[in-house]
């Protein structure tokens, strides 16, 4: 890998965090496109992966946690990760397996911290969308409860969305209809009177 930046910070002082290693920005343009290869469910592993990495203490990530965080957190793949991060949320037991000899109480322990932890990393998505939508001279809508209801039932029941959005186009040509034909009836009783007189 190419040579890593140093980010400037304080140094020596007790208490203190060390610097800061910024990955290059080659190595993290490959580890984008590493995860833009991937299919949906082996990017959603990756980022559960990412999430419980983030989790432990900094000593303990792993080399290569900086560059997947600037990548996952990078304005081509933000807004894919923050689609995924509801469901880990809601269902962290797809993602997490429960470890030989782990109690239930450690267990519990372990999903709580996973649930913050990527409740922490939406925000941080939200804030780089932000921050590109602000780039761009506008500010993101605020967040749409019914939409994300609306995109959560179209992935997990795509038979029944698609079945809901016949119904509802079947219902707006109908009404489409029936305004059509109040009109063209309204047309013709208006010109009756005329005729008359």
């Amino acid at each position: 890998m190419a040579a890593a930046q140093h980010t400037s910070g304080p140094e020596g002082e007790e208490g203190r965090r060390p610097r800061r290693v910024e990955p290059d920005s080659t190595d993290v343009a490959q580890q984008i496109a590493l995860y833009q290869s991937m299919p949906p469910t082996e990017f959603a592993e990756a980022l559960a992966v990412f999430v419980a990495a983030g989790s432990r203490p900094e000593a303990s990530r792993g080399e290569d946690y900086e560059l997947q965080a600037c990548a996952i957190r990078s304005r081509e793949l933000a807004r894919k990760a923050l689609r995924l991060l509801p469901k880990m949320i809601r269902e962290p037991d797809a993602y997490l397996g429960v470890r030989e000899g782990e109690s239930r109480a450690a267990y519990l322990k372990r999903v709580g911290t996973f649930r913050s932890r990527a409740e922490r990393e939406e925000q941080f998505l939200h804030l780089v969308l932000a921050g590109e939508a602000a780039r761009k001279g506008y500010f993101l809508p605020d967040p749409n409860p019914r939409g994300r209801a609306r995109r959560r039932l179209a992935d997990e029941y795509p038979e029944r969305f698609l079945e809901l959005v016949r119904e509802e186009r079947a219902a707006d040509q109908e009404r489409t209809a029936a305004e059509a034909a109040a009109r063209k009836r309204m047309r013709r009783a208006t010109k009756r009177p005329a005729e008359g007189s």
